[in-house]
């Protein structure tokens, strides 16, 4: 259980993905190739239109990926009036830096996964410069100062989330609405006697990311975490500012794990309603 639920907190950390029902929309996912450990692991971007004709794009993000993929999503926000961003930091040092958080343990873990997968990091591959960019997240004062009165520690705010998802998964087995993860030691151990080992890894971590992205905490549930809740509460403060006075196209740039509840205040508190959805491939797992 212990190392599952470290499995799910590397996910987490990835994708910041997880539980209940299948009826819900899903923002990632994984389409397997037709070779032995090839496939491609997807991120939407998912259209919202309000009745005066207001569009909220909620681009799912998964935080290390291929360059192009990043090339695409660089060229797709210079269309944008603004785009919001997720990154726990201050606004200020996160434009004068591409890669202003790196000294964090989260994103040295994130940097060093990229670097063995054949990955970009997203803080090094994003331009967070552009001038349609506004920060819509927590400082890390902020983070800070929640934690505390929550009194909670990083690795404890992690935890709380993967056993969060851990239960939500045997809930969702449970009733058939998800498939049972196929990460497993003998998997893994098949993954490290491939030929191309970084690649069968690959493949099954995109796989698991995959199977989780169709699934979504309830409200209730996400509320409570510091690490959904609280930062989607900043993120819906931004945006509802933004289309108060920044525009017609407004993108919502958030960890995939962030979207399910995002997309849900959108409909059911701000008049939205889903208009399109498109995908773009993060991962490309092939020779």
């Amino acid at each position: 259980m212990r190392v599952k639920a470290f499995l799910v907190a590397l996910i987490c950390a990835l994708s910041c993905a997880a539980n209940v029902s299948a009826q819900q929309d899903s923002y990632l996912r994984f389409i397997d190739g037709e070779e032995e450990w090839q496939g491609e692991l997807q991120t939407s971007i998912t259209s919202y239109r309000n009745e005066v004709g207001q569009t909220v794009e909620l681009i799912a993000a998964i935080h290390i990926g291929d360059n192009k993929y990043y090339e695409q999503l660089n060229q797709y926000f210079l269309d944008l009036d603004v785009l919001l961003y997720e990154l726990v930091g201050d606004e200020e040092q996160l434009q004068n830096s591409r890669n202003s958080s790196a000294g964090s343990s989260l994103s040295l873990v994130q940097n060093l996964l990229a670097n063995y997968l054949g990955l970009e990091f997203q803080l090094a591959a994003i331009d967070y410069r552009a001038n349609n960019f506004r920060h819509a997240d927590l400082s890390a004062q902020e983070l800070q100062n929640i934690m505390a009165s929550k009194e909670e520690s990083f690795f404890s705010m992690f935890m709380s989330m993967a056993m969060a998802l851990l239960a939500a998964e045997q809930q969702a087995i449970a009733s058939n609405s998800v498939q049972p993860s196929t990460l497993s030691m003998m998997s893994l151990i098949t993954a490290l006697s491939a030929d191309n080992q970084s690649q069968a890894l690959k493949y099954l971590l995109a796989q698991e990311l995959g199977r989780t992205g169709g699934l979504v905490l309830s409200a209730e549930i996400e509320s409570e975490l510091t690490i959904l809740g609280d930062r989607n509460r900043v993120a819906l403060e931004v945006l509802t500012e933004a289309l108060a006075s920044e525009g017609e196209h407004i993108g919502l740039f958030y960890g995939a794990a962030h979207v399910p509840g995002l997309a849900r205040a959108l409909v059911n508190e701000m008049g939205f309603q889903r208009v399109d959805q498109r995908w773009l491939t993060a991962w490309q797992i092939s020779p």
